[in-house]
């Protein structure tokens, strides 16, 4: 168990979605089938392959997550807080009180925080006017009048709602974390690659209480504008709920997501003296890269592989001993078979079961590993697995065993959530649940 004597547990769970932000409310939409996928209401998406988002609805920062003890402070900082930012600061808030360390109960110097992060997009009115400036009335762009008149038109605070970091900055000064700190810019395999590093920190004795995970928001012309380009948006002309099709024959593409999942790791001990409610236990991480020289991925899931085998060794279980795993499922052609084919490698002709949380949650992108893993803890603990929607007609090159319809029943608490990204970064986090009536 990540080579140490000191066992790293969870004792806070905290995020916000486009199903929800409690474990009650997001159960009930996995268990009901119920994605999060529609038509965007955010702003006009003509010219994209497809209008079909997760966004979060009637988001209000101050009102709805604000606690008493944070809030002036929270409304000074606010405009320096691009969306992403909000969304992390606000499931902080949701996981320090689920963890009962709001008013204290570690040291300062022990509390440390690792954020997976991503690109945030500006918002497009706060850079025009000095675009406008260093451009040409044909629409060229003059560098050198960028340079001597365009960035003084920005506001002098522009970056700080926009650098990556900022999300754990905001949340350390806040919350008083004078413990470790980093960020982790992996793309989609930013939270799990920051949920091992801070469950390594608590590990190897450098600190007691750890706040990760990660959060991102892709619901910005910018950003949708960006996939577009690089040719991983789906296509889908069907009702927007049917976008995201992980492992499905139909399958074209992802559709853009946001959120943000944070979970509070802690030494198992530590947790203990101070009588904390324990979800669940970090066994073991990985991480694999598989970029090929040409670009892209490996389409046969070398570095996916890589990363799930490294997690087991660490967790020292041997595959037959996982419940289930989470898998990225994008619901790209290519990505979702590399993956499948990553699953066989390891678990062979007979894995374990698989879900894929994209077609309820779209892509989170930095924030999806985080959130799909407090998913299937949410489910683990209640003896169940989260199912997968929108996979009507499972690939049968894929020859998975996907949970569908339904939630799938359970009596093994421990699965694999792994995350990769499209030029061949993974990373994989093993996870096993507490259920209220399994022995301590």
């Amino acid at each position: 168990m990540l080579g140490s004597e000191r066992r790293v547990v969870i004792t806070g769970l905290g995020f916000v979605t486009p199903l929800g932000d409690s474990p009650d409310r997001i159960w009930g939409r996995l268990a009901e089938g119920r994605g999060g996928l529609r038509r965007i209401e955010a702003f006009p998406v003509a010219g994209l392959p497809t209008e079909a988002v997760a966004e979060i609805h009637d988001f209000d920062f101050l009102k709805g997550y604000a606690l008493p003890k944070y809030r002036n402070a929270l409304r000074k900082s606010r405009k320096y807080m691009a969306r992403d930012i909000q969304l992390a600061v606000a499931a902080a808030q949701l996981a320090m009180s689920d963890a009962g360390l709001v008013d204290g109960g570690v040291a300062p110097s022990r509390i440390g925080i690792d954020l997976g992060a991503g690109l945030i997009s500006t918002e497009l009115d706060e850079l025009a006017p000095a675009i406008s400036t260093a451009s040409s009335a044909t629409g060229s762009f003059d560098f050198l009048t960028w340079g001597r008149e365009g960035i003084s038109v920005v506001e002098p605070i522009w970056l700080l709602k926009y650098l990556p970091n900022m999300l754990a900055c905001h949340i350390s000064i806040l919350m008083d974390c004078q413990g470790p700190s980093n960020t982790i810019t992996e793309a989609d395999a930013s939270s799990n690659l920051a949920i091992a590093e801070a469950a390594r920190i608590i590990a190897r004795g450098k600190a007691d209480v750890m706040i990760t995970g990660g959060a991102d928001s892709k619901i910005h012309p910018l950003s949708l504008t960006r996939m577009a380009l690089y040719g991983n948006m789906s296509h889908w002309e069907g009702d927007p709920s049917g976008a995201c099709r992980p492992f499905d024959l139909r399958r074209d593409g992802g559709a853009p997501g946001e959120g943000a999942g944070i979970l509070i790791l802690e030494d198992r001990d530590h947790a203990i003296r101070r009588g904390a409610k324990i979800h669940g236990e970090i066994l073991g991480s990985g991480s694999g890269c598989d970029a090929m020289p040409e670009g892209g991925m490996d389409p046969y899931g070398g570095g996916t592989a890589t990363a799930v085998r490294a997690a087991l060794r660490e967790a020292g279980l041997k595959p037959s001993q996982i419940g289930h795993v989470n898998a990225h499922g994008l619901g790209m052609k290519v990505g979702d078979l590399a993956e499948a084919r990553a699953i066989h490698q390891v678990f062979g002709d007979s894995p374990p079961p698989v879900t894929a949380l994209k077609g309820f949650l779209g892509n989170i992108a930095s924030g999806a590993g985080a959130v799909e893993l407090i998913a299937s803890l949410v489910g683990v603990n209640r003896g169940l697995i989260p199912p997968t929607i929108n996979c009507d007609d499972p690939d049968p090159e894929c020859a998975l065993d996907l949970v569908r319809g339904a939630p799938r029943p359970t009596d093994n608490p421990v699965f694999v959530n792994t995350n990769m990204t499209i030029n061949g970064q993974a990373a994989a986090v093993v996870v096993r649940g507490e259920r209220p009536d399994a022995p301590g």
